[in-house]
């Protein structure tokens, strides 16, 4: 029935295509709309020219009954001239006026009557863009000129949409960066599938989807009212890429650091060597004066960064006193099993990233232009981190490789003075690759290392990487026509994304063995064993589906009287599955309504949106504008991948513990990995609810914009977000609680369920993936811009948000979104919680300065600032064990003891010396160091007797200032200006003036393991010398130069 869905959806959108034969996307383009009148009388039928002067792109329109004017698809920039003509007028003329990305350009023209001499009125009109009758929700436009002038550490997107008030990292306005749309040219360029954390494709790979040379301006948008942006959540990143045109223009650069020119760590430690370098050219050009066009970048991106904490080093896991264990043991493995386990030094671990991008514009006449447009991302990444509680030898190093080919043609049409139309049609081709370094082997941890609690050493095949595949292939179709009628523009639209994957992902497909400490595997006595494998030998299924998402909107902007505008519009978003996971009898038995090939297609998600502006002065001196509505996004594919991936039919699975693993013993062999043990018929399963849904949610803002004296800028904005369809994970396994946890454990304080049963033993979990309406986030903004005629620009902006959920959706397996999942009481039913994505308080600045100078100011100096300070990032303190016995470990909440009596520690604890020694702390000396710890640790000393909550502490205030300087040296050669620039950022610059200044802080996975539960002994362990600082000892925490030479010529 879907598949009729789609082919009956597909003949209308066809059959509308072949009567408008083009169309609009709103995020490619500008637009110029406004009025020609005499006086107050308007002027039907006066002419509007417009001219994209560096392409000759001309646009012409006349005026409707009303005087009103609305030319589309225009190129994002300038300058353009602008003509207003009528007869028997004098006409107007504006010149120097740019464009912004998605904000129309509003021109009002007052013509006079002078029949008998007919004179040019010559205007040069620039508008700021904050002050536009179309504004509604939150948005923020990166021209340019600040990406040119702006300190970039990475060259990436990441590094300008930082100046969204409402950003926190890769997320906006609360929610995950999973939930966010990135488009190119308005074509999408997501990582649909959902696999980097960044969001974007090729992430994992450490490459960005684009050159930044080949970007001309970027946009982020958090409420759009306009029913054409849709497929997110977060928020909506587009980016416009830079054209030829009838000017020969161009530029080579080199941008690179080393560990000469980065700061020393907190020890006075200087950075190994290290180098990262990016370089490339771009071109652009005339094929055809004023008609065809050209634009070439290609860049290559390098990087080598040796691991931190190596062997010997006193702060990592294998500390000088235990070297020889490492070599000892590497002889051993390498005599027994015949595998070389790797090297304990530094490793350079290599990036390397090749990029092309194409473009070619047509302007096929007065009312048609084509753009076709190709780019292509070749790139791996080496992953070999070290931290201070795990070492991972040479050999357990994965790389990840990344190849993306995408290509869009758009077609951009003005058929008549009211009608208009934009057509975007794009396919995309990605593939992934995640691959183990080396002879494989079955990865080995050895925990408690040297003796020390929670420092982990592990070597062998990484378990995650020895069979990973992705392919992607995905078509867009998206098509919009806009029709002016009276004070109505209309737009009428559809959106379409067509996917097909392939997955292939096996965790632990060449075994995962872990030892208690090295004695143990000396032993060969592991403590856990876990094992998939193909149900039938020989083969090696993959997760291939294929999907859609279909949309379609209807919207009218309605210019109500001069000074408001109101914007109403309806869309509706239709994802559809056209495969269906295999179905297993047995899952449908052990747990009923619910069925490994249930998969909601064709659900009907709308979303209606309603925004307003309102000119309160009449000047544009003061507007106030706002909205609500729903917002559609959609689901990473992953998280469905994983359902046709894990149905209990293509693989089994083993899973030992305890005396069990003990007896089964370690099995060196990775092909023998099915005969481990008594191999059993254990296997996890992934389901889905039946009444699933893709995330939704209802968004609101309103915001005041007003003009200060001196010429500032200022902003008041609020912004509500509810949850209507979010993410919610359960193990169906996991049997309902009939008794609480030993009381003798926190002298019957803490009251939480315990679990430790299984509805059946056949599974090893049962992952359900559901909806929940519960969750929402606010952020109050105030932002202030000023620029002056003397080339200097100010902006600082301070919101304030938070941010709630009952599950962050970090990982891409279904058991790690729910075992990870923080809880106090009921894993399956968890507590509305802050999110991962809590902003709290976040400060940004930025201050630059241009000046030009020379012949024809060919030369010139730039010196700009940007500051980024915010509250600290959230983190979770947690038991290390399963206290609850719900099969999760490491998800159990701490409850904060007020005195010995509520806390069992009855075991001494001894804990290896860097120098080889040991030493022991009594039961006694545990608490008075965990009870020193909570008194003076600020997120527990006020929580006695309660229990931590998910993301409820906060790491410590960040501060970062990056700076740059930037000298063009110019020369005129004829009418060819040539340039050499020379830039030099320092990124972090306060920890150059003070290395205690610019520090960052972060736990790994965002949680710290206070105290240790033992399950055998019934009781908790705590060692003072195991606590972790939260400062960051990576680059992020030490001021970073750059330096850059570009050679420009235009």
């Amino acid at each position: 029935m879907n598949k009729s869905l789609l082919v009956k959806f597909l003949v209308i959108v066809l059959a509308f295509v072949g009567v408008i034969t083009g169309a609009e996307a709103q995020v490619t383009t500008s637009s110029m709309t406004g009025t020609v009148r005499e006086g107050t009388n308007p002027l039907p039928g006066a002419t509007v020219k417009a001219v994209h002067e560096p392409t000759g792109t001309r646009y012409v329109v006349t005026t409707n009954a009303e005087g009103r004017f609305s030319i589309a698809n225009m190129r994002v920039g300038g300058p353009y001239s602008v003509e207003v003509s009528y007869v028997g007028y004098e006409s107007a003329k504006f010149s120097g006026i740019s464009v912004k990305l998605g904000e129309p350009f509003a021109l009002n023209a007052e013509l006079k009557d002078n029949a008998s001499q007919l004179q040019d009125i010559v205007v040069t009109g620039q508008r700021d863009p904050l002050m536009n009758s179309k504004r509604t929700g939150a948005a923020t436009t990166v021209n340019e000129e600040q990406i040119k002038a702006l300190p970039t550490l990475n060259r990436s997107l990441q590094d300008f949409t930082r100046l969204t008030p409402q950003a926190n990292g890769n997320s906006f306005a609360g929610s995950s960066g999973k939930f966010n749309n990135l488009t190119i040219d308005g074509a999408v360029n997501n990582d649909v599938f959902g696999l980097t954390s960044s969001g974007l494709p090729g992430g994992n790979a450490n490459t960005q989807p684009i050159s930044l040379d080949a970007i001309q301006e970027i946009q982020v948008v958090l409420a759009p009212y306009d029913v054409s942006y849709g497929n997110f959540t977060g928020g909506g990143i587009n980016a416009v890429t830079r054209s030829g045109s009838n000017k020969v223009e161009g530029s080579a650069y080199f941008f690179g650091r080393n560990e000469s020119i980065v700061g020393k760590n907190s020890l006075g430690e200087k950075a190994s060597d290290f180098y990262n370098t990016q370089y490339g050219f771009r071109i652009g050009a005339p094929i055809v004066k004023d008609k065809l066009f050209f634009f070439v970048n290609a860049e290559q991106v390098k990087v080598q960064q040796p691991t931190l904490f190596n062997a010997g080093d006193p702060k990592g896991v294998v500390k000088p006193a235990s070297v020889a264990d490492v070599d000892a043991l590497a002889a051993y493995v390498q005599n027994r099993y015949g595998y070389a386990i790797g090297s304990t030094a530094a490793i350079p671990a290599e990036t390397k990233s090749d990029k092309i991008f194409a473009r070619l514009d047509w302007n096929i006449n007065d009312k048609h232009q084509l753009t076709l447009r190709h780019n292509y991302i070749n790139a791996y990444d080496d992953n070999i981190s070290r931290t201070g509680s795990l070492f991972r030898l040479e050999n357990n190093t994965y790389q990840f490789k990344n190849n993306q080919n995408v290509s869009v043609i758009e077609l951009r049409s003005q058929f008549n003075s009211n009608l208009s139309n934009n057509l975007i049609v794009g396919y995309s081709r990605i593939r992934d690759r995640r691959a183990s370094i080396g002879q494989l082997f079955p990865q080995v941890e050895i925990q408690n290392w040297a003796g020390t609690s929670g420092s982990t050493l592990q070597f062998g095949s990484e378990r995650s990487s020895t069979a990973n595949e992705l392919d992607q292939d995905i078509i867009e179709f998206t098509d919009n026509l806009k029709l002016l009628v009276g004070n109505h523009t209309f737009t009428l639209g559809t959106h379409n994304e067509f996917f097909k994957f392939r997955n292939l992902f096996v965790n632990n497909y060449r075994g995962r063995y872990r030892f208690g400490s090295l004695a143990d595997f000396y032993a060969n006595k592991p403590s856990n064993i876990d094992v998939v494998y193909p149900a039938v030998a020989g083969t090696l299924p993959a997760a291939a589906f294929s999907a859609a998402q279909i949309g379609g909107y209807f919207q009218d902007e309605i210019q109500v009287v001069p000074e408001f505008r109101l914007t109403a519009g309806i869309r509706v978003d239709v994802p559809i599955f056209n495969d269906k996971p295999a179905n297993n009898p047995a899952v449908a038995a052990s747990f009923p309504g619910y069925g490994t090939d249930n998969i909601p297609s064709g659900q009907l998600l709308v979303s209606p949106r309603l925004g307003f502006n309102w000119d309160l002065t009449g000047d544009r001196s003061l507007q106030l504008r706002g909205g609500s509505g729903l917002f559609t996004g959609r689901v990473p594919f992953v998280w469905l991948s994983n359902q046709y991936g894990n149905t209990g039919l293509d693989y089994k699975s083993i899973s030992l513990s305890g005396a069990a693993a003990n007896t089964a013993g370690f099995q060196p062999d990775p092909e023998k990995q099915g005969s481990v043990g008594n191999a059993g018929s254990t296997y996890q399963v992934n389901l889905m609810s039946p009444n699933f849904k893709i995330p939704q949610v209802f968004r609101n803002n309103i915001a005041a914009d007003f003009k200060l004296p001196g010429g500032i800028i200022g902003t008041l904005e609020a912004i509500y977000t509810k949850n209507i369809n979010n993410i919610l994970y359960k193990d169906l396994n996991v049997r309902p609680s009939v008794a609480n946890i030993n009381p003798a454990l926190s002298g019957g304080n803490d009251t939480r369920p315990f679990y430790g049963s299984k509805v059946s033993s056949t599974y090893t979990g049962a992952y359900l993936l559901d909806n929940t309406s519960k969750g929402s986030a606010y952020s109050l903004t105030a932002e202030f811009k000023k620029g002056f005629s003397n080339g200097l620009f100010a902006s600082a902006a301070y919101t304030y948000g938070q941010s709630k959920d009952l599950n962050s959706g970090t990982s891409s397996t279904a058991q790690s979104n729910w075992e990870f999942n923080q809880i106090v009481r009921n894993a399956n039913d968890p507590e509305l919680a802050y999110s991962l994505y809590d902003l709290r308080h976040r400060i940004v600045g930025s201050l630059s300065y241009a000046i030009n100078y020379g012949r024809e100011k060919a030369s010139g100096t730039t010196i700009s600032l940007f500051y980024a300070g915010r509250s600290g990032a959230p983190f979770t303190y947690l038991y290390n064990g399963d206290l609850n016995g719900d099969g999760a470990t490491g998800n159990d909440l701490l409850y904060v003891p007020r005195s010995q009596s509520e806390i069992r520690i009855v075991s001494n604890l001894t804990v290896r010396q860097p120098d080889g020694t040991s030493r022991v702390y009594t039961p006694q000396q545990q608490w008075d160091a965990l009870n020193n710890f909570i008194s003076n640790d600020p997120n527990l000393s006020g929580i006695r007797g309660q229990y931590t909550q998910r993301n409820g502490s906060r790491l410590p205030w960040e501060h970062v200032v990056d700076l740059r300087v930037m000298q063009d040296i110019g020369t005129m050669i004829g009418t060819t200006r040539n340039r050499l620039q020379i830039s030099f950022d320092i990124f972090n610059v306060g920890n150059l003036i003070n290395k205690e200044w610019g520090r960052q802080y972060n736990f790994s996975n965002s949680s710290y393991q206070l105290i240790s539960y033992s399950s055998s002994g019934s009781s908790f362990t705590f060692s003072p010398e195991t606590l972790q600082p939260a400062y960051n000892e990576s680059f992020s925490s030490r001021w970073q130069g750059q330096l850059g030479v570009r050679y420009l010529f235009n």
